[in-house]
């Protein structure tokens, strides 16, 4: 973003009206964590990894979804070989699965998702999620992702428990 040299285990800010990922140094995550910044165009995305109970969601046709609120509405989006998969979730639905698991409702609008697999579910930082899905791209073989794409879902799913994909 500012040109600095960047870490390894650096941050981002996504552009809201682009939906678009920078990759950025410190200072510069840091001022954009604020709501006010930059006039809402630009925020930093979250650090927080919550282990939630198991949240029970029927309509997902695949074994991994994620969903990111965006004002009134919700869209889950689906990791495939052809990159993330978007649908909108109907409020009905989403008010069904805060109802069933509260800690869902203090989920940050656009810099946080929920992460739910058939064993687990997460609310994590949005660029986990496109980690994810680019883990998926590079590995998928044939029509069921094959044993290599399997291995990298589980071990992202096991690093999440340190808080730290990569």
């Amino acid at each position: 973003m500012c040109g600095a040299s960047l870490e390894s285990g650096h941050r981002h800010v996504i552009d809201l009206e682009a939906r678009r990922l920078m990759c950025t140094c410190r200072p510069c995550f840091l001022l954009f964590t604020h709501r006010g910044a930059a006039q809402g165009k630009l925020r930093s995305v979250s650090e927080r990894y919550l282990r939630l109970p198991k949240v029970e969601v029927s309509d997902i046709p695949v074994g991994v979804a994620f969903f990111i609120r965006e004002g009134d509405r919700v869209k889950a989006f689906y990791p495939s070989p052809a990159g993330a998969t978007e649908a909108n979730v109907s409020a009905e639905v989403w008010d069904e699965m805060v109802a069933a698991v509260p800690g869902i409702a203090a989920m940050e609008e656009q810099v946080e998702a929920l992460l739910v697999s058939r064993n687990e579910s997460w609310i994590v930082p949005v660029d986990a999620c496109y980690e994810l899905v680019g883990r998926i791209r590079r590995t998928w073989r044939g029509f069921d992702g094959g044993s290599e794409a399997r291995r990298e879902m589980d071990a992202f799913f096991s690093g999440l428990g340190a808080g730290m994909v990569q």
